[in-house]
C-alpha cells in the first residue's frame, strides 16, 4: 500500500476548538445585547459552524442585522481566543509517524480567514508536517469568488479538497481524515480512503456511512498505515 497524500481537516480532528466556538457563540450574542452564558451554549452546543441551528436550539429570533453583526462578533472572538484550543494528545508524535510514510500531507479548513489560519497552524507548531494550508478563503480565491458559502457544506468541502491535490501527480492512494459525516462524506464522494474521527461530536453512526475507518482520535491514524 502506498499512500501519496495524506489530507487532513483542522478544528476537531487535529485541534480541540469547542470551549473556543462556545465561547464566540456567547462573545457575539452578547455583543448584540442577549444575556447567554457559556452554560446555555454549552448544553445545547453540537460541533458546527451552523449558527441558525444554535439559535433555533436556545430559542433565539434574530433579525437579518443583528444576525450579521452576531457573526462578525463570533468570527473576531473565535479567531482572537485561539489560545482557549489545544492540540489533542498524541497529535504531534502522530504527525511525525505520518509524514514519514507518506509523500504529501495536505492541511484543509472549512475557516474564511487565509492569513489567520495560517498563523494558528505555526503557533501549533502544525505547519512542521504540512506542505500546504487550504481554507475556504483560499477556494474563494482560486475560484475568482469574493466568498464561498459555508453551507451547503458538501459541495465545498469536496472542491477544496480537490485544490489541495491540484499540484499532485497521485499515484496511490490520498487518506482523508476529519471528525465530521459531511467531512468524510465530501472525501468519500471523490473516492478516497475516509478516516473519521470522534474526538468531536460525531458518533459511529454518524460517521459509519462514509467513513472506510472509525478512530477514536488521530493517534490510532499510525494503527492503520
Amino acid at each position: 500500500m502506498t499512500i501519496t497524500v495524506f489530507i487532513s481537516d483542522l478544528d476537531g480532528t487535529l485541534i480541540d476548538t469547542r470551549e473556543r466556538v462556545i465561547q464566540a457563540h456567547v462573545d457575539g450574542l452578547q455583543g448584540i445585547g442577549y444575556p447567554v452564558e457559556a452554560t446555555q451554549v454549552r448544553s445545547l452546543y453540537q460541533f458546527s459552524f451552523d449558527a441558525r441551528d444554535l439559535l433555533s436550539r436556545l430559542n433565539l429570533h434574530l433579525n437579518e442585522s443583528e444576525f450579521i453583526k452576531y457573526l462578525g462578533g463570533f468570527r473576531d472572538s473565535f479567531y482572537a481566543n485561539w489560545q482557549l484550543s489545544h492540540v489533542f494528545p498524541g497529535t504531534i508524535e502522530t504527525l511525525q509517524t505520518v509524514q514519514s510514510q507518506v509523500k504529501y500531507m495536505r492541511l484543509i479548513t472549512s475557516r474564511q480567514d487565509m492569513d489567520k489560519t495560517r498563523k494558528e497552524v505555526r503557533r501549533f507548531g502544525l505547519h512542521r508536517f504540512f506542505d500546504k494550508t487550504f481554507t475556504r478563503g483560499d477556494l474563494a480565491h482560486a475560484e475568482g469568488k469574493d466568498r464561498i458559502p459555508l453551507f451547503p457544506f458538501v459541495p465545498h468541502r469536496r472542491r477544496l479538497i480537490q485544490l489541495a491535490l491540484q499540484d499532485i501527480e497521485v499515484d496511490g492512494e490520498v487518506w482523508v481524515v476529519g471528525d465530521s459525516m459531511n467531512e468524510v462524506k465530501a472525501a468519500q464522494s471523490l473516492g478516497f480512503v475516509t478516516i473519521g474521527v470522534l474526538t468531536s461530536y460525531s458518533t459511529k453512526d454518524d460517521l459509519a456511512p462514509f467513513a472506510r475507518h472509525i478512530i477514536n482520535s488521530i493517534s490510532e491514524i499510525v494503527q492503520l498505515i
